[in-house]
């Protein structure tokens, strides 16, 4: 396994690698620059956060295997298709996954994304706009300010260079 773990605007962030794709992201509330088991896959996932960070870049084109069950990969490759800048209900993901009647199924494939950011779980949004939960950094409830408040920041930024 290979790990690398920077500081972005959202907070820091640890990019894990099994040396063929990205397997999944940590957000943290703290930590240190650390590339000392960092491999190609880590290291191209890197300069593609930094070009997210800087407006540069939209869509990631990385290597993907996530740990995830059969179904919960189904949710997120529809998930990837969730545009830059734009966000959906929880129910319009659902529609979007051909499961117009899962709206909670939509949340709980959300609740278990293993590379946010990349794959846009933050898109995501209740359906009177609200922000709904995020559940970035791990150790804390998808509910609290410290979560939400990088989904927001996650959100206005892609608005900001939205064009």
């Amino acid at each position: 396994m290979y790990q690398e773990t920077h500081q972005t605007p959202f907070g820091w962030l640890t990019v894990h690698s099994n040396g063929q794709g990205v397997t999944h992201l940590d957000w943290a509330l703290n930590g240190i620059d650390d590339d000392r088991q960092a491999d190609d896959v880590s290291r191209e996932t890197w300069k593609q956060i930094n070009n997210y960070c800087s407006g540069r870049q939209k869509i990631f084109d990385v290597p993907l295997e996530p740990e995830a069950s059969p179904a919960l990969k189904t949710w997120l490759h529809v998930m990837r298709g969730i545009n830059y800048g734009k966000t959906v209900t929880y129910q319009e993901f659902a529609k979007m996954a051909g499961a117009p009647k899962a709206s909670r199924a939509a949340g709980s494939a959300c609740a278990r994304n293993p590379i946010p950011l990349i794959i846009p779980c933050h898109r995501v949004t209740r359906f009177d706009g609200s922000l709904g939960n995020y559940g970035a950094i791990r150790t804390l409830s998808p509910q609290d300010h410290r979560n939400l408040a990088i989904k927001a920041a996650l959100i206005e930024h892609e608005r900001q260079y939205f064009n």
